[in-house]
C-alpha cells in the first residue's frame, strides 16, 4: 500500500464493525486487537444512548478510539502516519 493511504472509520449504532470497515478497504490488522476497539466503539454508543455522556464527551471518546485504530493500522500495514497540510 502506498505510505499516505487514507482510511475512514465509521462510529454509529448503524455502521458496519471496524473489522468489516477495515478489510473494505484492503487494511491488515490484528483480528483480537479490532475486537477489543469494537467493544470500546459499542461502549461509547450505549452510554450516548443512556444519556451517560453527552455529545462533547461522546466527540472525545470517538477521536481517543479512532487514534487507537489508527495507530493500530498503520503500525500492521508499514504506513506512516502523513500529518494534514495546514
Amino acid at each position: 500500500m502506498e505510505g499516505n493511504k487514507q482510511f475512514r472509520i465509521g462510529f454509529g449504532a448503524l455502521v458496519p464493525s471496524i473489522a468489516k470497515q477495515l478489510n473494505e478497504q484492503g487494511f491488515k490488522f490484528d483480528p483480537d486487537e479490532v475486537k477489543h476497539f469494537e467493544k470500546l466503539r459499542e461502549s461509547i454508543t450505549y452510554l450516548q444512548f443512556s444519556d451517560l455522556i453527552n455529545d462533547k464527551a461522546r466527540e472525545n471518546a470517538v477521536k481517543k478510539l479512532f487514534s487507537k485504530i489508527r495507530e493500530h493500522v498503520m503500525k500492521k500495514n508499514n504506513l506512516k502516519i502523513v500529518p494534514k497540510p495546514n
